[in-house]
């Protein structure tokens, strides 16, 4: 029998505390090093991302601690590598697996996938994309490797441009959106997020490179690096991306997925994930060459921009 789990709720004077500061202070005579030895295998987050010591915890959330029992059968998916370097390997991202442990994908992660193929269990991801994010992602072999290529990506050195499939013709040919991001306010959703003047600084470029009459297929340069950036700068312009579970939808069509209830997306005959793909990724390696790695278009991208209306006039 598995373990029931204490719940320990997140109040506003809690918010953006570290986990493991809060877990110190819900649970007296243990100590904050033992907590953060236990964080990854005893605490789930309600709030559906991974639990780490440093994570902030967020008002209105649930901490979960106790052991989770997964059952999982192991892919038989072998992940494409698509450049190595000294101390880095790029590889294709699939869409539907996530990059990390998280919930109940545990073994099925790309990550774990990755050091079972690769067969180095030292390597760890410097980037993240989302679940259903297909492309390029960049994994470091050593912690030499990993310092430098994480360091990169958080001071913006890392050039990214990824293809998105958006809802409705875009008119402008080129754009700018630069607009604040922050967790959303008053959703029944944590993981979602949306434009606020308080927020973070988000800026998203954008070049249009073919439109139809109710679609349109972007190349998307952020030159920030928010959480769900590109997908809340898209929304907020009116352009949700195709197949967008969370993002310019009711929140009760990402809350029934999540309880396995319904996927609102498969009864409108869409695509079953978000059209966002990393295409293309250029960066200094640990010699200072620059590198440029791409990863193929999915088929689905082609299957949603094949239009028997034709061209956008």
């Amino acid at each position: 029998m598995s373990e029931p789990a204490t719940v320990y709720e997140v109040g506003p004077r809690d918010r953006g505390k570290r986990l493991d500061r809060f877990l110190h202070e819900k649970i007296p005579g243990v100590s904050r090093s033992y907590i953060q030895r236990a964080i990854r295998s005893r605490i789930t987050l309600s709030w559906g991302i991974e639990a780490r010591p440093a994570t902030p915890v967020r008002a209105g959330g649930r901490v979960l601690v106790g052991w989770t029992p997964v059952e999982e059968v192991l892919l038989e998916l072998r992940i494409a590598v698509l450049a190595r370097g000294e101390g880095w390997l790029a590889v294709d991202k699939p869409a539907g697996i996530p990059v990390h442990p998280a919930s109940r994908v545990r073994e099925n992660s790309l990550i774990r996938m990755l050091r079972r193929q690769e067969g180095r269990e030292r390597l760890r991801l410097v980037h993240r994309l989302d679940r259903e994010t297909s492309g390029v992602l960049l994994v470091a072999e050593t912690p030499e490797a990993a310092r430098v290529l994480s360091l990169a990506f958080e001071r913006g050195a890392v050039r990214k441009e990824y293809l998105a499939v958006v809802r409705g013709a875009v008119r402008e040919p080129l754009g700018v959106i630069d607009l604040p991001i922050a967790d959303a306010r008053g959703s029944r959703v944590y993981v979602r997020r949306e434009t606020a003047r308080d927020g973070q600084r988000a800026r998203t470029r954008f070049r249009v490179e073919r439109a139809l009459s109710d679609r349109t297929l972007l190349r998307l340069f952020p030159e920030t690096g928010r959480r769900h950036q590109i997908r809340v700068h898209l929304a907020a312009i009116g352009h949700p991306i195709l197949g967008d579970i969370l993002y310019g939808r009711a929140d009760r069509d990402y809350l029934d997925l999540v309880r396995g209830e319904r996927d609102a997306r498969g009864e409108e005959g869409g695509p079953l994930r978000h059209l966002l793909h990393c295409e293309r990724l250029e960066f200094a390696d640990l010699a200072g060459a620059t590198r440029e790695i791409r990863a193929p278009v999915p088929p689905d991208f082609g299957e949603a921009l094949a239009d028997p209306r034709g061209e956008a006039p």
